[in-house]
């Protein structure tokens, strides 16, 4: 079912008082800033979005990798991740091991020492993996390639469409991986041996997909024609779909709902059962008042009960998750790369613009 909000669904939202809560429906105020709680070093220009597991704080940028303790508030490990090239996301956490790489490589180090376990050179360049205690699944060129999480022998390959390339990363289930390789096509490959289960083609519909995500029995995916979708697991097929009017830079999905910024200037809230909007918050209404928030670039994030928003001036925003109401926002006490990380019991960590790891309490 059809979701569709376009400039003129935007005014008449505004006529039928649909919106959550206006920006202009609150006053500018000194705004509070978050107290820094620690911040450390990593050895890096460029730091990538940061990763907590194991009560540690992974990273991963330009030139290291390493582990901040939490329960020691202190550098666990660091040194040179070993490649000639970038590491370009964020590590992923898997039985001990840090996964991490670029687009020319991708290693899996021991997340207690740093320890490298294995390495794979790309032979054409390599894309965002899906890592799973048993199996990583990522794109090199144009082939979806498998590999033993924990030894890093190669399992299978499956070939997409030749001359283009898989650079997002998949994702699956227990017994199926779906990739959306940037092809125009979702492929659902038997996660034991990479045969094909189902193909579709949405090169008309979608023309392709950049983020997907498992969500009950939907793949809930972005696409690059504005659009989220919800796909069924069992054989692609479209169960609805949601324009939000502009390009969606990204969704974060979690409890039945995915969260996502339009530029059209609101904060979404959408069923991933249904398609339907749960709530709408407007950000901004584009009349150049101190109460509008800057673009986001950052992908929203949840914890507990609130929803997290970075946008583009280092201002976070809390929103409450059931309605979109209850809004707060406090400044960052230094610039950071757009990525943020609420950590249950201590408070939000983000990579800054000079490459260290910032440590800040939340209210």
């Amino acid at each position: 079912m059809p979701v569709t909000l376009d400039r003129r669904g935007f005014v008449q939202g505004l006529v039928a008082g649909l919106m959550c809560r206006p920006a202009a429906a609150f006053a500018p105020a000194p705004m509070p800033e978050l107290p820094v709680l620690a911040q450390f070093a990593t050895g890096n220009n460029r730091l990538n979005p940061l990763t907590h597991a194991a009560g540690s704080v992974l990273y991963c940028g330009d030139t290291t990798i390493g582990a901040v303790s939490l329960a020691q508030a202190a550098p666990l490990w660091s040194h040179g991740h070993g490649f000639d090239s970038p590491a370009e996301y964020r590590p992923r956490f898997a039985e001990g091991l840090m996964v991490c790489g670029g687009r020319k490589w991708l290693a899996a180090y021991d997340a207690a020492s740093g320890a490298e376990v294995w390495r794979y050179t790309a032979q054409i360049q390599t894309g965002v993996p899906w890592v799973t205690p048993q199996v990583t699944v990522f794109g090199d060129g144009h082939q979806i390639t498998a590999l033993d999480t924990l030894t890093g022998k190669p399992l299978w390959q499956h070939a997409a469409i030749v001359d283009t390339l898989a650079s997002y990363a998949p994702t699956g289930t227990t017994d199926t991986v779906f990739v959306g390789p940037g092809d125009g096509h979702l492929y659902a490959l038997n996660l034991s041996d990479g045969a094909v289960n189902w193909v579709v083609d949405g090169r008309t519909t979608w023309q392709y997909l950049r983020q997907i995500q498992v969500e009950g029995d939907l793949l809930v995916a972005g696409t690059y024609k504005e659009r989220l979708v919800g796909l069924s697991l069992a054989d692609g097929a479209q169960r609805w779909s949601f324009n939000a009017g502009n390009f969606i830079n990204s969704q974060h999905v979690a409890d039945g709902s995915a969260y996502l910024w339009s530029p059209t200037g609101w904060i979404y809230a959408i069923d991933t059962g249904s398609g339907q909007v749960r709530w709408r918050y407007q950000t901004t209404d584009f009349d150049g008042a101190e109460s509008n928030w800057a673009s986001v670039l950052a992908e929203l994030q949840t914890l507990g009960d609130r929803l997290f928003v970075l946008d583009m001036k280092d201002v976070l925003h809390v929103l409450n998750r059931a309605g979109g109401d209850g809004h707060s926002q406090y400044r960052l006490p230094q610039k950071v790369r757009h990525a943020i990380l609420p950590i249950a019991g201590v408070g939000i960590a983000c990579p800054t613009l000079g490459g260290e790891i910032l440590l800040a309490a939340l209210p």
